[in-house]
């Protein structure tokens, strides 16, 4: 699990700098709990997105406001 540090803070001026931040939780957390089925399946280096960075478009595309994964 995360360890979070409570006097560790970071700002956040805008919206692209929350996505990186929310991409590197991603990121750490998808390399340490995804099944090995779904994180080394085949011709997963085809993918013009990796999981972490689809995981974080739904995830921010959400918190604006943005519900149709068609949007």
């Amino acid at each position: 699990m995360l360890k979070f540090q409570y006097n560790n803070n970071t700002k956040i001026e805008n919206f692209e700098e929350f996505i990186l931040n929310v991409y590197a939780i991603v990121d750490e957390l998808y390399k340490k709990y995804a099944p090995d089925n779904i994180s080394k399946r085949r011709n997963k280096d085809k993918a013009k997105l990796s999981d972490a960075e689809i995981i974080t478009i739904s995830i921010c595309g959400e918190l604006i406001g943005i519900n149709s994964e068609n949007a």
